[in-house]
């Protein structure tokens, strides 16, 4: 099968919704199908990148476009829309003609837009992946914009049952709408020894957060609860975004803060591995959150924001789901901290959390999407 992603996003970009793409075509590309991805350059991550990669079974077009204004732009749905879909929307037609895929599987509600355009003008069957909450108005354009992207795809892929409520909320046929669910590789993902004396972690506590530095990812209420909770207790920050000015003048002030900056994803293994606990203090309404997967994975168990589709993700048998403010992030780490054996016990349920919830057969139902089911 010929497979043409679509997405506004893709590494070396940094991101959840990357990574998973990053799966995706890697499971397609070991069932033999043939995938052509059409995205932009790196929009928010400062990264070498490439316009055009070709390997076995698998090429891509990267979009030269005008980096630095997502974040600018995210909270305006017609700014937005100006600035993500016309370059996606010139080239597909051109793609469409040469690749001459049999499916469209487009990630995003204006990757959708373009793939509904003009799949059904060349005779495509569409696929349109959520990976967020929408707050869909009750009323007005944007409902109705929604609304006409999911009925006209085929399949309306999400990735949890609380998106599958709202999108259904819209009207949309309940028959098209299925969940999906992210997988991680667990041979990559996976406890790691002697990692903390590897990072220079060697008997201390740690707790740890992955993500974009954002305000929406809860980063600044955990930074104030990091000021108060125990000066034993080290916190360590991976990621980047707008937020970066902000974290390095704290590390300044607050002692216990190591400001890690971006790391490759292949070494994401070491440091969750090595730290005792990872945080998801996420503000907004999480799509799935896919650092708990991979936390969860390497035996290390997550404080969660208990809001969302986050608790779709895990349960408190591998950690906590919370109401995000300092204190109650103060309160449950220091708990841990005092706690080891408690917390050993959410550690051995980890990693068999990860092996039954979120292997690599998780694709079937995506693939399954492909065929007429």
């Amino acid at each position: 099968m010929k497979v043409f992603q679509l997405t506004t996003h893709f590494s070396p970009n940094i991101g959840g919704v990357e990574t998973h793409l990053d799966d995706l075509v890697s499971a397609l590309n070991k069932r033999k199908h043939k995938v052509f991805v059409l995205t932009y350059r790196p929009l928010v991550t400062k990264t070498s990148w490439k316009s055009y990669e070709k390997k076995r079974n698998f090429e891509i077009v990267r979009l030269p476009w005008l980096p630095g204004f997502f974040y600018k732009f995210v909270s305006n749905p017609i700014a937005e829309f100006l600035y993500l879909v016309p370059g996606l929307f010139l080239t597909t037609p051109l793609i469409l003609f040469i690749f001459r895929p049999d499916i469209i599987h487009s990630h995003g509600l204006l990757a959708g837009f373009v793939a509904v355009f003009w799949g059904k003008l060349f005779g495509k069957r569409v696929i349109t992946t959520t990976h967020s909450i929408y707050h869909f108005p009750k009323e007005g354009f944007y409902k109705q914009f929604a609304k006409f992207i999911f009925e006209k795809s085929d399949v309306a892929l999400t990735l949890s049952r609380q998106s599958k409520k709202e999108i259904l909320t819209l009207g949309v046929n309940r028959n098209k709408v299925k969940v999906f669910t992210y997988w991680v590789d667990l041979k990559k993902f996976k406890p790691i020894k002697n990692t903390k004396v590897k990072l220079g972690w060697k008997d201390k506590f740690v707790v740890l957060f992955v993500g974009r530095l954002v305000e929406e990812k809860g980063i600044l209420v955990l930074l104030e609860a990091a000021k108060t909770w125990n000066k034993n207790i080290e916190f360590a920050i991976i990621g980047s975004g707008p937020l970066e000015s902000v974290i390095s003048k704290q590390k300044t002030i607050i002692k216990n803060i190591k400001f890690l900056g971006k790391v490759d994803n292949k070494k994401l293994p070491a440091y969750y591995s090595a730290a005792d606990l990872v945080i998801v203090p996420s503000i907004h309404e999480e799509g799935f959150g896919r650092v708990i997967l991979e936390s969860l994975a390497c035996g290390t168990p997550v404080i969660a924001a208990n809001r969302g589709a986050i608790p779709e993700a895990m349960d408190e048998s591998v950690g906590r789901l919370i109401r995000i403010t300092p204190q109650n992030i103060k309160k449950q780490v220091e708990y841990f901290y005092k706690n080891p054996d408690k917390l050993q016990k959410l550690s051995r349920s980890s990693r068999e959390f990860a092996e039954n919830r979120y292997s690599e057969k998780n694709v079937d139902t995506i693939v399954g999407a492909y065929d007429r089911w």
